[in-house]
């Protein structure tokens, strides 16, 4: 029987991904939480995370959501 590490390799090699990691999955997760307008308190909350400050570590912003975001308020003006 294979372990989830074992399991989780197999897969990647077989779709021939490389350099990804499992925790790329959470950094991916809060990344689109956040671009999609969730607060930051909540993603913590489903990332299991007792304070703010590891939540911003994996919720980054794509930079077009960042252009979009400034763009935005260039239009309320």
């Amino acid at each position: 029987m294979l372990d989830i590490k074992t399991a989780w390799t197999h897969l990647l090699k077989s779709v021939q991904i490389e350099h990804f990691r499992w925790h790329d999955l959470r950094h991916h997760f809060a990344s689109k939480l956040v671009m999609a307008g969730a607060d930051l308190n909540s993603v913590r909350e489903l990332l299991g995370y007792a304070d703010l400050k590891m939540t911003l570590r994996y919720a980054h912003l794509a930079p077009e959501h960042k252009a979009k975001v400034v763009c935005a308020l260039l239009d309320e003006g």
